[in-house]
């Protein structure tokens, strides 16, 4: 028996050929990717990223006293503006900068005037103790007269009293000859103590009239930290309470001189100095004090490098030792105690946080670090 196969089929038989052939390649192609990507998701779904390597910490109780730092600047214990007391043109002035002793002029004026009411006062009074002696002379003969009746008692009254008079005239005479000396001296500006001149407020060739501001003198001895606190603060400080300047980068204790009663109404601080020993820096130098705030606490601590700071929050990553993996506890930060600082939360003395590896953490992610012994184990055997 024979199988003829249509005419239709003959005709096209390698036509069918080809396209039974293509169509096996085809299944053939999606058979084998489609296996390759479900091993390569199964492998995938078993060994999941690498865990991330991280460095870690312990949360610690430390006794913290709260405290506020504050700005400040170093000031000198005596800064002075020093004016002219006597009118007349500045004739020589010292440079700024220069160093004085007291009583150093800094400034010379010109004193022709004050040296003719000098030489004024002292002719008046020759005069008046020219005429007093005259007339001391004379109440002594009227008193002669009166004892031998020659001279009355009228005229012995009008020499006593034009005496007294020409008496009381040479006192004030002497007084004024005393002031002209007085001005005469004032018109040698003097420097009142110790200091360097850091201003000089008028040029030789000004007049000067009293009160007029000639220069500004800055002590070299002694001198403070000046800071302002909030009000609120303030009321936790008293005089001899010990205090903390940071200064140059080095810290030094001192103890608060004052406190002043009186606070800005703008910025409500009041101001607050404390001295500052012996040092090397310029008037003016920025510098800090921190102050307590409150009595000593026992609170929970961790290294400042343990916080990852967001706009969501500030948290840290606990971690988990027996299933090792990443958890965020939002914590809230309080005051510093040197390289750690206080916090508050959902969490305990003795968790093991994330101080280092932390900003790329992921809620629940599985993490590895090398165990501290181990590394000093391996440490100590190479040494050996």
């Amino acid at each position: 028996m024979s199988f003829a196969l249509p005419p239709v089929f003959r005709e096209n038989l390698r036509w069918f050929l080809v396209g039974g052939g293509l169509l096996i390649i085809v299944l053939a192609y999606f058979l084998f990717f489609t296996s390759d990507a479900a091993e390569g998701q199964a492998s995938s779904g078993q060994d999941g990223p690498p865990p991330a390597i991280v460095t870690l910490a312990k949360i610690e109780k430390l006794a913290l006293t709260p405290n506020f730092t504050a700005p400040g600047d170093i000031v000198a214990n005596r800064d002075s503006i020093v004016a002219a007391e006597v009118a007349g043109r500045i004739k020589s002035t010292l440079n700024i900068g220069a160093r004085v002793r007291r009583g150093t002029v800094i400034a010379v004026i010109d004193d022709r005037t004050a040296r003719l009411a000098r030489d004024q006062a002292r002719a008046e009074v020759a005069r008046l103790q020219s005429d007093l002696t005259y007339q001391d002379r004379l109440v002594g003969r009227l008193q002669q007269l009166l004892k031998e009746e020659a001279e009355s008692e009228a005229s012995l009254d009008e020499a006593i009293s034009a005496r007294d008079q020409t008496r009381a005239r040479l006192a004030a005479a002497k007084v004024a000859m005393e002031t002209a000396e007085v001005d005469l001296g004032r018109t040698r500006i003097r420097a009142p103590f110790a200091g360097q001149l850091v201003e000089r407020r008028i040029e030789v060739g000004e007049y000067a009239t009293p009160g007029r501001e000639i220069g500004r003198i800055v002590g070299r001895q002694g001198s403070e930290a000046r800071v302002r606190v909030p009000i609120a603060v303030a009321g936790s400080l008293s005089n001899g309470q010990e205090v903390t300047i940071l200064a140059d980068g080095e810290r030094r204790s001192s103890r608060v001189r004052t406190v002043i009663e009186t606070g800005d109404e703008v910025s409500r601080t009041v101001e607050v100095r404390a001295p500052m020993g012996s040092h090397n820096l310029k008037m003016g130098s920025a510098i800090s004090i921190t102050v307590p705030t409150g009595v000593e606490r026992d609170v929970k601590t961790a290294p400042r490098d343990a916080l990852v700071l967001r706009d969501s929050g500030i948290f840290v990553y606990v971690i988990h030792p027996k299933d090792k993996t990443a958890k965020r506890v939002d914590v809230e930060v309080g005051e510093p105690a040197g390289d750690r600082v206080a916090i508050s939360g959902q969490i305990a003395v003795g968790d093991m946080i994330v101080v280092r590896g932390g900003e790329r953490l992921r809620d629940g992610q599985n993490v590895t670090w090398e165990d501290n012994k181990k590394s000093d184990n391996k440490s100590q055997q190479s040494a050996g």
